[in-house]
């Protein structure tokens, strides 16, 4: 019986260990949510990744400060793409500009972005429901295919022609 109380009380201390820092932080944060759309309704490979940051562009002529930011992969789906910013309201401050901005990327290479500013008040409310639109960025288009896999097909097929004689010339000995 002692075994068992003993075995109870470790569990509800490493409950309260692990449980409590979260209940803590949930309750310092909250969260800008919105849907993110695509200007021309384009398809996306299911490798895009969307960025979505919230920033203070308070200065002008200096690169935005990002206050928090989102990346998640579209893992095949398409838009609209629903979002969801957690940011700490201690970050704000009432006498400073935000925005929302984002792009989407493909391999590395930027397909979409925020070209207006989506401003987000400073009032420490969180903003629910903002519509987010993405413009396609000029000259941005998937590559067709590797410049180098005509080379790696022939190769592989060479190599594969190779095996087949090896194994005929052992079969004939």
């Amino acid at each position: 019986m002692l075994r068992y109380r003993i075995v109870a009380l470790v569990a509800l201390a490493m409950l309260a260990i692990f449980a409590l820092p979260t209940g803590i932080l949930a309750q310092g944060t909250t969260s800008i949510n919105g849907v993110v759309f695509l200007s021309d309704g384009a398809t996306l490979p299911s490798s895009a990744v969307i960025t979505i940051q919230l920033a203070d562009v308070t200065q002008a002529g200096v690169p935005a400060k990002v206050i928090t930011e989102r990346v998640f992969s579209t893992g095949g789906a398409q838009s609209p793409f629903s979002f969801s910013l957690p940011y700490s309201p201690q970050q704000i401050s009432q006498n400073s500009r935000y925005i929302i901005q984002g792009n989407i990327r493909v391999a590395g290479q930027t397909l979409y972005r925020t070209m207006a500013p989506h401003t987000v008040s400073a009032s420490g409310t969180p903003s629910n429901n903002l519509q987010v639109t993405m413009v396609k960025v000029a000259n941005s288009s998937l590559p067709q295919s590797s410049a180098g896999t005509q080379p790696l097909l022939l190769a592989g097929t060479l190599l594969l022609a190779a095996f087949a004689v090896m194994a005929l010339r052992r079969r004939l000995m």
